[in-house]
């Protein structure tokens, strides 16, 4: 049991944020970071800041340019893991640490060398997590990319809602891809591919039906963005049930 649950002390979302950023500077941006090669810290350093979109400079100390922002530092521990070769698994071992020292739910969990948004656990663990084990062959690099940038999407909506929109078609994206590969119809959208992506995989044909309002649903997202307007405004729970389900066809389709 943790050191505040044992002592009922209430530390609340804000506060563990901020002891996860001290904890992220403890331990790899200063402790770690400095145990590396010149050569290594000054190619980690730039590709951090890079991700970050900010302008690198040799005089100036990484922790301060990642700065205290929780998200900076999700992102800047992603490309740290990311950038680290063959101390990969070292980062990975502290990322791991520093998230099992928070007090309480982050709402992130650390998944195949990126952070994710926390949901129901089941279905993090079969509709993502599972997801992206089976897509990392290298023929489903189409489905993939596309996949976790809407996992992306999604963690930083927190801080920016107007990412909601984007999960969605990035998940249209992914089952795009994923249907011109099964329907072997590499030059079709996924309403051409639907009715043979589905008896590719052996549905019934009753997820057609789904399948059918799955596409209609997001293309009022696509075609909105195709058309310079805005894409229409969702809720995270609503946004996090489109990852689910587009996992769920993931799964029928490749499992």
């Amino acid at each position: 049991m943790k050191f505040n649950q044992r002592f009922d002390i209430e530390i609340g979302l804000d506060e563990t944020k901020k002891r996860f950023v001290n904890r992220a500077y403890n331990n790899v941006f200063n402790n770690f970071f400095y145990s590396l090669s010149d050569n290594e810290r000054f190619r980690i350093h730039r590709d951090i800041v890079s991700a970050l979109g900010d302008k690198y400079s040799y005089n100036k100390n990484l922790a301060e340019q990642i700065g205290d922002d929780f998200y900076r530092n999700l992102q800047a521990l992603e490309t740290f893991y990311q950038t680290s070769n063959y101390r990969q698994s070292a980062v990975e071992e502290l990322i791991k640490l520093i998230l099992s020292e928070s007090e309480v739910d982050l709402g992130v969990r650390w998944v195949n060398g990126r952070f994710i948004k926390s949901g129901a656990e089941l279905f993090d663990e079969k509709l993502v997590n599972d997801i992206l084990h089976w897509l990392r062959e290298k023929k489903y690099l189409s489905v993939i990319k596309p996949f976790e940038k809407g996992l992306g999407h999604l963690l930083y909506s927190e801080k920016r809602p107007e990412l909601l929109s984007d999960v969605i078609t990035d998940m249209y994206e992914a089952l795009e891809a994923l249907s011109k590969i099964i329907a072997e119809r590499p030059n079709k959208d996924l309403s051409a591919n639907r009715d043979l992506f589905i008896s590719k995989v052996n549905a019934s044909k009753e997820y057609k039906k789904i399948l059918a309002e799955y596409i209609i649903y997001a293309n009022e997202f696509r075609h909105a963005q195709e058309e310079g307007m805005n894409k229409p405004a969702i809720s995270p729970r609503e946004a996090e049930s489109f990852v689910y389900l587009t996992g769920l066809f993931i799964r029928l389709a490749i499992q």
